[in-house]
């Protein structure tokens, strides 16, 4: 975005207890501020793993409408939502606001073809759909790959069982990397995944900084790890591991990570 001169800001999340709040007093300060125009919004959030609640969203939904912001959400992991949990897209919150807000969807995270790139956007403001749909077409970008029109078609038209599988494997992953972490790495402590197939891990008691751990693991133990400073100065201390693959695979991924670390 800065390549279009605009200025980024950030509203980063509280952490406490093991969990992750939305700092609500900061985003209010942030809004308010005239030159604060549009919130980029991740629902469900990545790399934190967090949905959001109705109420989160209300309150996101009323700061924004009474300060102007327009609010893109992110909704790109909507699909990969665990347990009890229930995604809400913003769109169905924002209906009951003086607000301007658009959602943003794609299958190419559940259904893994980002290599057919194909997304969508949601949102009652025609006005906005008309401007992105302009902007799009002086991109020369406002006519997606028909294979991946295809694959989008047929991914939500015939994926649920596909799906409904997936999210099982993916939380059985989890509940994997939890446990192997419990018994050989008890210094990283896991953050509950209720959404995504991104583990955020908090690493701070090895006493190194994100950039460290994440150079040492790959230098050392041939597995890469996000660094948590990628994603804001609060991501301090703090990596993201990848589970979307074959537990095969992730195996031999944390038996490396467990060597690095430990040597």
């Amino acid at each position: 975005m800065e390549n279009y001169g605009c200025h980024i800001v950030c509203n980063e999340l509280k952490y406490e207890g093991g969990n992750y709040t939305i700092d609500f007093d900061d985003l209010e300060k942030k809004a308010s501020d005239p030159k604060t125009k549009l919130l980029l919004f991740c629902n469900p959030h990545n790399p934190v793993g967090k949905v959001w609640t109705r109420e989160d969203l209300e309150k996101v939904a009323d700061i924004c409408s009474r300060n102007n912001v327009i609010v893109v959400s992110d909704e790109i992991h909507s699909d990969l939502i665990f347990n009890n949990h229930r995604h809400i897209p913003f769109v169905s919150v924002a209906q009951h606001y003086n607000l301007q807000s658009v959602t943003c969807g794609s299958p190419c995270k559940t259904f893994n073809f980002s290599g057919l790139p194909v997304s969508y956007l949601i949102s009652r403001d025609k006005n906005i759909l008309e401007q992105t749909k302009k902007m799009l077409e002086l991109q020369e970008n406002s006519y997606p790959n028909p294979i991946a029109m295809e694959a989008l078609i047929a991914a939500y038209t015939k994926g649920y069982e596909w799906v409904a599988e997936l999210k099982d494997y993916l939380y059985q992953n989890f509940i994997f990397l939890k446990n192997f972490c419990n018994e050989y790495l008890p210094e990283i402590k896991m953050i509950p995944l209720e959404a995504t197939y991104l583990v955020w891990l908090d690493c701070r008691s090895f006493g190194k900084t994100s950039d460290e751990l994440s150079k040492i693991l790959l230098m050392e133990g041939k597995v890469w790890l996000n660094s948590g400073t990628m994603y804001g100065k609060n991501g301090e201390g703090f990596l993201r591991i990848n589970i979307g693959c074959p537990r095969q695979l992730l195996t031999v991924g944390l038996e490396r990570l467990k060597k690095a670390l430990k040597e």
